[in-house]
């Protein structure tokens, strides 16, 4: 009595495919995001040196 048709087969690995997809995505976009919170503040770190020193050859 409870045949799986293909089409329902290929339907529940689509969307369990999508929803993998998600995932991955979400966690991709926020270690993209930490990844480039930690360059902005290296360089920021970079920045602050380097006016620091050009203000102590200006005095």
């Amino acid at each position: 009595m409870s045949s799986y048709n293909i089409a329902d087969i290929i339907y529940q690995l689509f969307f369990l495919a999508f929803f993998i997809l998600i995932i991955v995505g979400a966690i991709s976009f926020f270690r993209s995001m930490k990844r480039r919170k930690t360059r902005l503040d290296i360089m920021e770190k970079k920045l602050d040196d380097l006016h620091r020193q050009l203000r102590k050859s200006t005095d």
